[in-house]
């Protein structure tokens, strides 16, 4: 066997790897935002009793829910992946003011949304060779 054949191989392995390891990222970042948007879609209890504590109406979990919703979706389709994270790094970053905002759990809320953001974006940059390229210029 030739070096180059070994090397080819090699590469072709970890890029299965990267994007495997991205899929999987993708997948945990997915579902748990899922869960968000669907208990802010269905007004669970929760949702609920957060608009009763900061005043904000009853009605406020709704417009969540399908920004998060349709984020969400346009992250998870291949072809509009990028602009998907942009609006899930967007909505996050909402998540981050109102938490730094109404100081209740500032440090970790805002934290934890930073941290999903930044997963986000990592799942997508280890499945998407586009998105590497953007990185490696």
């Amino acid at each position: 066997m030739s070096t180059q054949t070994l090397t080819g191989s090699t590469t072709s392995s970890t890029r299965d790897t990267s994007r495997t390891f991205g899929l999987v990222l993708t997948g945990l970042v997915s579902l748990f935002l899922a869960v968000d948007a669907i208990s802010h879609l269905l007004n669970v209890q929760t949702a609920q009793d957060w608009n009763q504590k900061y005043g904000a109406p009853g009605w406020f979990a709704y417009p969540l829910g399908i920004a998060l919703t349709i984020s969400l979706i346009t992250y998870l389709v291949p072809r509009t992946a990028v602009l998907g994270a942009v609006l899930l790094t967007g909505y996050l970053g909402g998540a981050m003011a109102v938490n730094i905002f109404i100081n209740d759990q500032a440090v970790f809320g805002a934290a934890f949304a930073f941290i999903v953001a930044v997963l986000a974006w990592g799942g997508l940059w280890l499945r998407d060779d586009r998105v590497k390229v953007l990185y490696t210029r």
